[in-house]
């Protein structure tokens, strides 16, 4: 003789209540509200960062110090700056576009899907830009490194360094 539960409605009732609850706090977690109002221009654009001057950056986004670096020599500087801010993605996408275009970066390619990528030129520099919506918040990692021939072309120009050959007495 098979046993049923005698509370075998009052189960299904509370899974259903605790999956419809999940679905309505968690529904709300990817949508993006911009709370200050924005102009025609987007988000005003601040320096942030002073080895990249004309890569402007939205004072909604906060730098991730602990996932961003920079590496500098006298030729050039380097590096990855990883920002975080509940923006609206799209007007994100928009700046970004508008702002690297109007500071002489010229696009050589993006791709914009679940996550967007642009890849921009200038002179000797490239600056490539991800955005991707996260659960909490949208996420921009920005990278800008030298072209690789201005990069190394001291290294290639110095003479070898010659081995010495051990003193045999």
């Amino acid at each position: 003789m098979i046993m049923r539960p005698r509370h075998r409605g009052t189960i299904i009732i509370s899974i259903g209540l605790a999956c419809l609850g999940f679905m309505m706090l968690f529904s709300g977690c990817t949508k993006r509200v911009h709370t200050e109002p924005m102009g025609e221009e987007g988000p005003t654009p601040i320096v942030t960062i002073r080895e990249f001057p004309d890569v402007p950056i939205p004072k909604e986004l906060k730098l991730d110090a602990k996932e961003s670096f920079v590496y500098m020599t006298p030729e050039f500087a380097t590096g990855m700056l990883v920002y975080n801010g509940n923006v609206d993605y799209d007007s994100l996408v928009r700046f970004f576009d508008e702002s690297l275009t109007k500071n002489g970066w010229i696009i050589q390619a993006s791709l914009k899907y679940t996550r967007t990528l642009f890849f921009y030129q200038k002179e000797n520099r490239v600056c490539i830009l991800t955005m991707q919506v996260t659960p909490l918040n949208v996420r921009v990692e920005i990278w800008v490194a030298p072209l690789e021939t201005t990069a190394y072309e001291p290294l290639l120009t110095e003479p070898p360094i010659e081995p010495m050959e051990p003193d045999m007495k």
